[in-house]
């Protein structure tokens, strides 16, 4: 991910970004080194407002996944947990209205809480910070299945298939799941069969270029 890093960071002398792959999107930032006053400055109070909502998807993302396997009390919980982070990442946008990351992220809370119109919203405002985001971008994908409008998902994986290869097979992976989920009852308009045999053609080529053909 360090690929997608906007040239802005390089400013920040005593912040490092921290690799992660645990949510498959922006990570977070390393502490600042101790300085000789104690006053952070506001994009520092910013950044330790991005690192809480962090932590909070992080959580939510595990207690989704026990919810999904069947524990009720915990996707309960990472309900309130998704509405804890978007609640740290607003303030950090408040903050400094610059941080793409933070942006993304409110994208997808409220997405993970099935508010796909905000959701939408807030990856909009991110790719017109870095319009070539690929979390962004490959999250925005997933917020437009939620909504059944594959033609846009679909010009979303043909995006990032040149971007990053990665989030491009994120996407289709979601893509695929959401025909899986719709083939007994397809939403108006859209030809489920068609879009299962266009995944698979996508599955095909991404087999063979990662052959090396």
């Amino acid at each position: 991910m360090s690929s997608s890093r906007p040239r802005r960071l390089a400013a920040l002398a005593l912040l490092v970004f921290a690799h992660t792959v645990a949510a498959d999107g922006p990570g977070s930032y390393s502490p600042a080194a101790a300085r000789s006053f104690p006053e952070k400055t506001q994009q520092e109070r910013a950044i330790d407002a991005y690192n809480e909502g962090y932590e909070h998807i992080q959580r939510a993302d595990d207690l989704a996944t026990r919810g999904a396997n069947g524990d009720d009390k915990a996707a309960k919980e990472s309900q309130k947990t998704y509405k804890a982070a978007l609640k740290k990442f607003s303030a950090a946008v408040k903050l400094d209205p610059t941080l793409h990351e933070a942006f993304t992220y409110i994208g997808y809370a409220n997405r993970k809480l099935g508010k796909h119109e905000e959701s939408l919203a807030a990856y909009k405002r991110a790719l017109e910070l870095y319009p070539d985001y690929p979390p962004a971008i490959e999250y925005q994908g997933e917020a437009f299945l939620g909504l059944n409008d594959i033609d846009a998902a679909r010009t979303n994986y043909l995006r990032l298939y040149a971007l990053d290869q990665g989030q491009a097979h994120k996407l289709l992976r979601a893509m695929k799941d959401w025909a899986v989920r719709n083939a007994a009852s397809p939403p108006d308009g859209v030809d489920v069969a068609a879009l299962r045999a266009w995944v698979a053609e996508r599955e095909s080529a991404h087999d063979l270029l990662k052959a090396g053909w």
